[in-house]
């Protein structure tokens, strides 16, 4: 049995999907994708990279007395955010997303940028070497598919809730301000994608929508990463809401709606007495640890969905005809992204050292 049959639903209804109450279509049109097929997408083994990175020790008390005990770290990636790159405005080829996040982003703009969208239209290239995009950064809905797994981290990222939407931040996204003033902006070859100066896709700052790059498949690469750097590790001078970035985290894990211990305890909580009634039991929430480092564009792992659907992840930068069967037309382009996720499964209640392999 492969690992990722094991960790993910066996079988995904393609009818229809039921999350929350947002009923979701399952039938997409070219150049767009819906929120099924990108959960569909998500079940890839090679991005999910499990493996057991190191152990850890705790100690575990009970009415007779306490002792040490052992279980794995694991290490693993999250299919967290979905990141849309594209062409026109309020347009975003996620078609859930766009019902969402359209009117948000239009109303918003008027009321921060007075509706005045400089240097966009139905056209993405401004000229034979400059290419604009918008991007989308938004919770993935495969987070919820995975959420209650104990041989899993859990993520903190909500679906559907947007994290970054450039309409709403159109000032600097079109004109590149503040970033353009930063060092990171004014020094050749820092925090370049790819390598500098002769491979280079694109330089993450100034974080706009414009790229002086004449591939246009690199190009809408070049701004999601400089949305993912607004929203996992600076943001100042940007609108946007932050993800948890938090290098140590103590998490809450537990589905209090748990029937049995077995579903109780696969879902990272403690199955015991509620209320101290001997007669009552549930699942209780208990604290989980885990680590989770911020976003870096030599490392980070990008999962194409749109146009072409890659069963891999890789970072972007790549020498060579990358761009091959990847360039839209439309320019429509949607990518996971999947962030890196490191845990103790739970094994007692106060978590003394952990060791890593």
């Amino acid at each position: 049995m492969h690992l990722v049959k094991f960790l993910m639903p066996k079988k995904l209804k393609l009818s229809c999907l039921l999350i929350g109450t947002l009923i979701i279509s399952c039938q997409s049109i070219a150049g767009t994708i819906n929120s099924v097929e990108i959960i569909e997408r998500s079940m890839s083994q090679n991005c999910l990279n499990w493996k057991i990175a190191g152990a850890c020790f705790w100690l575990k008390c009970s009415l007779f007395g306490c002792r040490v005990t052992t279980t794995p770290k694991i290490s693993h990636r999250l299919p967290d955010l979905t990141v849309s790159s594209y062409s026109q405005t309020f347009m975003n080829p996620w078609s859930e997303a766009r019902k969402i996040t359209g009117s948000i982003a239009k109303s918003a703009n008027r009321l921060l940028s007075g509706g005045n969208l400089s240097g966009v239209g139905s056209g993405m290239q401004h000229t034979d070497s400059t290419f604009f995009y918008e991007v989308d950064v938004i919770g993935s809905p495969a987070v919820n598919i995975l959420k209650f797994n104990r041989f899993l981290c859990q993520s903190k990222v909500k679906p559907f809730v947007p994290y970054y939407l450039s309409a709403i931040d159109a000032k600097a996204w079109r004109t590149g301000e503040p970033d353009s003033y930063r060092p990171e902006a004014l020094t050749p070859g820092i925090r370049e994608i790819g390598n500098w100066p002769n491979s280079t896709w694109g330089p993450v700052y100034p974080r706009s929508g414009f790229v002086l790059q004449s591939d246009p498949a690199k190009a809408a690469a070049v701004t999601s990463q400089r949305a993912i750097d607004i929203v996992l590790n600076d943001g100042n001078g940007h609108i946007f809401k932050p993800v948890d970035t938090s290098a140590t985290q103590n998490i809450l894990r537990g589905n209090v709606a748990a029937r049995s211990k077995p579903e109780c305890e696969d879902s990272g909580g403690s199955w015991g007495q509620i209320d101290g009634k001997e007669s009552k039991y549930g699942c209780r929430q208990q604290i989980w640890h885990q680590w989770n480092p911020n976003s870096n564009e030599q490392s980070d792992n990008w999962q194409m969905l749109l146009p072409r659907n890659d069963n891999k992840c890789e970072a972007f930068g790549a020498t060579g005809n990358w761009s091959r069967g990847k360039i839209a037309e439309d320019g429509n382009y949607v990518w996971n992204y999947w962030r890196d996720y490191s845990c103790c499964i739970k094994g007692g209640s106060v978590l003394l050292k952990v060791v890593d392999f």
